[in-house]
This record gives C-alpha cells, sequence and structure tokens, in this order.
C-alpha cells in the first residue's frame, strides 16, 4: 500500500472526466499516479474524512 501523503483530494469536472475514464464529476482520492482510490464524494470533507478513515484501517 502506498504512505498517506501519496493519497489527495481531486475534485474532477465533466470537462475532465473522459482524462481518468469515470463517469460522474465529483471529488476522488487519488495516489501520485493520478489512479482513483476512493470516490466519488459530493464534497471536500467528505472526500477527506474517506482519505482518513482509509489510512487509519491501514495502520490497524
Amino acid at each position: 500500500m502506498r504512505t498517506p501523503k501519496d493519497l489527495i483530494a481531486v475534485h474532477v469536472p465533466k470537462d475532465d472526466l473522459g482524462d481518468y475514464n469515470l463517469t460522474q464529476t465529483g471529488w476522488y482520492a487519488m495516489d501520485d499516479g493520478n489512479h482513483v482510490i476512493l470516490g466519488p464524494f459530493e464534497s471536500l470533507a467528505q472526500c477527506d474524512r474517506a482519505i482518513r478513515d482509509r489510512l487509519q484501517q491501514q495502520k490497524s
């Protein structure tokens, strides 16, 4: 698994969906290789919470 610093929250608008091979706009957690790990989320706060939850699970 990647380290916590490698996950970032990114908003993907409609115009960029094809760049990430996605079908829905929203906030996504992506790794440093621009691979979608989690999402979509309606807000940055929801995305950040999901990233924290995932990282906590990895530590367990």
